[in-house]
């Protein structure tokens, strides 16, 4: 049996950062390495799972985990165990899937960028206490609560399917050689633009992509009422598509288009590199 490749393990925390304006600072979300103390080998350590899920599983290791989710086996089977818990007693509980207790980290283990481990969802990580951290460095903007309520790497379970597109920009072709472009961003952070007469492009981030959630979700669930553009040849249209508290919003931007959408757009369009 082939054996997954050395995870990279990680620590997230919530930090602070000099927003420059009266009433404090902005939230963000921080990132480090945890290198396993000497001589334990990642892929050995221990699982346990949480008891919130009533299930029967004995103990397992990482590198069995991330062998069985190469296999497209599901943690755990259902969510029958956990959701015969009435709402009140599941607040109490520490698997992140509803993160009702305040949290002050979380650790995510990495096979590849499509394979991933997060610590007190399914299960518990054990052994990782005692080695040594990398250097902090920004990955998210927002509080440590919106990077659990919003990340593709803990929503995944119980948010969109993985192809499910949850954010959209276009521009709309228009006079002979103008520019124009679609971008769309899934849900697990896998993003692809096409620009016809020029060259695609396709990557993935599930930090960038977070980051952009956090901001969607303050942006109006409603749109305002729509009036009829006026006619005008060969122009360029321009929209963007986001969801909001279950919601897919599409907006085309105009003269007319609030300030906080705009620059929602504005924003999305620098964090993919097209041309809005």
């Amino acid at each position: 049996m082939k054996q997954p490749s050395t995870p990279r393990i990680e620590l997230y925390r919530e930090a602070v950062r000099d927003s420059g304006a009266p009433g404090g600072g902005r939230p963000v979300v921080e990132r480090c390495e945890l290198v396993p103390p000497a001589g334990v080998d990642p892929l050995s350590l221990k699982l346990s799972l949480l008891p919130s899920f009533h299930e029967e599983k004995p103990t397992t290791t990482l590198g069995a985990y991330f062998e069985a989710q190469s296999k497209g086996i599901d943690f755990p089977r259902s969510l029958d165990g956990y959701n015969s818990h009435d709402e009140a007693e599941r607040r109490t509980f520490t698997t992140l899937l509803e993160a009702a207790p305040p949290r002050s980290h979380v650790i995510v283990a990495w096979r590849d960028e499509r394979h991933w481990y997060v610590d007190e969802l399914f299960y518990r990580l054990e052994g990782v206490d005692g080695g040594s951290r990398g250097e902090w460095t920004e990955v998210v903007e927002g509080s440590l609560a919106d990077f659990i309520r919003f990340s593709p790497l803990i929503q995944s379970q119980s948010a969109h399917p993985a192809d499910d597109v949850v954010l959209e920009l276009s521009k709309s072709p228009g006079m002979p050689n103008t520019r124009h472009f679609n971008l769309e961003v899934f849900a697990d952070g896998r993003f692809e633009v096409r620009r016809p007469r020029e060259h695609d492009s396709r990557g993935s981030d599930v930090h960038r992509l977070t980051t952009l959630l956090i901001a969607a979700s303050r942006l109006p669930a409603e749109r305002g009422p729509s009036f009829p553009r006026p006619f005008a040849h060969d122009a360029q249209t321009r929209s963007v598509t986001y969801v909001v508290a279950g919601r897919r919003i599409r907006v085309t931007l105009d003269a007319d288009t609030p300030p906080d959408i705009l620059s929602f757009a504005n924003r999305m369009a620098a964090a993919y590199d097209v041309e809005l």
